[in-house]
C-alpha cells in the first residue's frame, strides 16, 4: 500500500513538474480520498492547488487549499509543513495565521528558526507592500507592518530592539 502511494505521489509531482497542474491537483485530490491518513497526500494537494490557482490561474478555493495544509499538518505537524501553510496564508493575506504557522515552524525546528523568522519577516512585507499600494510611499501608513517585519528581523539576527537601535545609531548615514 505504502509503495502504491508513493508512485501516485511521485505521478502527481511529475505533472507538477510538467506544468500540469489541474490533472495533478485532480490527482492528489483522488489520493487524499482513498488514503485520508496520509499526511504526505494532503501536504501535495495543498501545494499542487496553491501553485495551480496562484501561478496558473486554476479556480480552486482557499478553503481547500487551507484544509488540505491543515490535515497534513493535524497528521504530521513538521517544519516544512508548517513553513508552507505560511507561505500561502501571506499569500491569501492571513497575515496572523501566517505568523502562527512560521513559530510552530520556529518551534518545532529550532536550528531554523532565524531562517523561518527572516523568511515570514521578508514574505509578509514583501505582500503587504504589494496588495497595499497606497501606503508603500506613507512610512505612517507602513509602520504598524514595518514594526511587525522588523520584529522578526530581530528574531531571527537574536537582537534585542534596545541592542539594534545601539547599533543603527553607530551606522554612518550619507544625508
Amino acid at each position: 500500500m505504502v509503495n502504491d502511494i508513493s508512485k501516485k505521489l511521485a505521478a502527481g509531482m511529475k505533472a507538477m513538474d510538467d506544468g500540469k497542474f489541474e490533472e495533478a491537483y485532480r490527482d492528489f485530490r483522488k489520493l487524499c480520498n482513498e488514503n485520508p491518513k496520509d499526511a504526505e497526500c494532503w501536504y501535495y494537494k495543498a501545494e499542487c492547488g496553491n501553485m495551480a490557482s496562484g501561478m496558473f490561474g486554476a479556480k480552486i478555493d482557499n478553503k481547500e487549499i487551507l484544509e488540505a495544509y491543515s490535515n497534513a499538518i493535524k497528521l504530521d505537524p513538521q517544519c516544512d509543513y508548517y513553513e508552507s501553510y505560511g507561505l500561502f496564508c501571506i499569500s491569501i493575506g492571513k497575515y496572523a495565521d501566517a505568523e502562527t504557522a512560521f513559530c510552530k515552524a520556529a518551534e518545532i525546528n529550532e536550528s531554523r528558526a532565524a531562517n523561518l523568522y527572516s523568511e515570514f519577516a521578508v514574505e509578509y512585507f514583501d505582500n503587504i507592500m504589494a496588495s497595499y499600494d497606497e501606503i508603500m510611499n506613507d512610512p505612517k501608513a507602513r509602520a504598524p507592518y514595518a514594526k511587525k517585519a522588523l520584529e522578526y528581523m530581530l528574531k531571527a539576527l537574536e537582537i534585542e530592539p534596545t541592542e539594534a537601535i545601539a547599533l543603527l545609531s553607530e551606522l554612518k548615514v550619507d544625508l
